[in-house]
Protein backbone atom coordinates (compact mmCIF):
# COMPACT_ATOMS: atom_id res chain seq x y z
CA UNK A 1 0.00 0.00 0.00
CA UNK A 2 1.48 3.36 -1.02
CA UNK A 3 1.42 6.48 1.14
CA UNK A 4 -1.07 8.06 -1.26
CA UNK A 5 -3.44 5.07 -0.97
CA UNK A 6 -3.22 5.22 2.82
CA UNK A 7 -4.09 8.93 2.85
CA UNK A 8 -6.98 8.44 0.42
CA UNK A 9 -8.40 5.72 2.70
CA UNK A 10 -7.85 7.89 5.79
CA UNK A 11 -9.39 11.11 4.45
CA UNK A 12 -12.04 9.35 2.36
CA UNK A 13 -12.34 11.79 -0.52
CA UNK A 14 -12.12 11.41 -4.26
CA UNK A 15 -8.48 11.70 -5.37
CA UNK A 16 -7.31 14.02 -8.15
CA UNK A 17 -4.01 13.16 -9.84
CA UNK A 18 -1.63 15.08 -12.10
CA UNK A 19 0.66 12.57 -13.77
CA UNK A 20 1.89 10.43 -10.89
CA UNK A 21 1.42 13.07 -8.15
CA UNK A 22 -1.66 13.34 -5.99
CA UNK A 23 -3.11 16.89 -6.13
CA UNK A 24 -6.28 16.72 -4.02
CA UNK A 25 -8.24 14.34 -1.83
CA UNK A 26 -11.78 15.62 -2.04
CA UNK A 27 -11.52 19.35 -1.23
CA UNK A 28 -8.19 18.96 0.60
CA UNK A 29 -5.04 20.10 -1.18
CA UNK A 30 -2.02 17.77 -1.07
CA UNK A 31 1.43 19.36 -0.64
CA UNK A 32 4.81 17.76 -1.23
CA UNK A 33 8.25 18.60 0.15
CA UNK A 34 10.52 17.29 -2.58
CA UNK A 35 9.22 13.81 -3.35
CA UNK A 36 7.60 13.20 0.05
CA UNK A 37 4.08 14.07 1.10
CA UNK A 38 4.14 16.94 3.57
CA UNK A 39 0.59 18.12 4.20
CA UNK A 40 -3.02 17.27 3.29
CA UNK A 41 -5.29 20.23 3.93
CA UNK A 42 -4.17 21.34 7.39
CA UNK A 43 -2.99 17.87 8.48
CA UNK A 44 0.75 17.38 8.73
CA UNK A 45 2.27 14.13 7.45
CA UNK A 46 5.35 12.78 9.29
CA UNK A 47 7.80 10.01 8.45
CA UNK A 48 10.18 7.89 10.53
CA UNK A 49 12.86 6.50 8.28
CA UNK A 50 11.09 5.68 5.03
CA UNK A 51 7.74 4.77 6.62
CA UNK A 52 4.70 6.90 7.26
CA UNK A 53 4.73 7.62 11.01
CA UNK A 54 1.84 9.97 11.78
CA UNK A 55 -1.04 11.82 10.14
CA UNK A 56 -2.16 14.97 11.92
CA UNK A 57 -0.63 13.71 15.17
CA UNK A 58 -2.32 10.28 14.96
CA UNK A 59 0.21 7.45 14.98
CA UNK A 60 0.28 5.03 12.04
CA UNK A 61 0.70 1.40 13.15
CA UNK A 62 2.08 -1.14 10.69
CA UNK A 63 1.57 -4.89 10.45
CA UNK A 64 4.24 -6.06 8.02
CA UNK A 65 3.84 -3.98 4.86
CA UNK A 66 0.25 -2.93 5.60
CA UNK A 67 -1.21 -0.28 7.86
CA UNK A 68 -3.25 -1.87 10.64
CA UNK A 69 -4.52 1.29 12.32
CA UNK A 70 -4.21 5.06 12.37
CA UNK A 71 -4.98 6.50 15.76
CA UNK A 72 -8.14 4.67 16.91
CA UNK A 73 -9.29 3.64 13.41
CA UNK A 74 -8.58 0.14 12.07
CA UNK A 75 -7.46 0.24 8.44
CA UNK A 76 -7.20 -3.45 7.41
Amino acid sequence: MSDEEILIAYFGGRPTWSGNKLLNIGDLRVEYSGTRLYRVGGARIEYSGNKLYSINGERVEWSGNRVSRIGNRRML
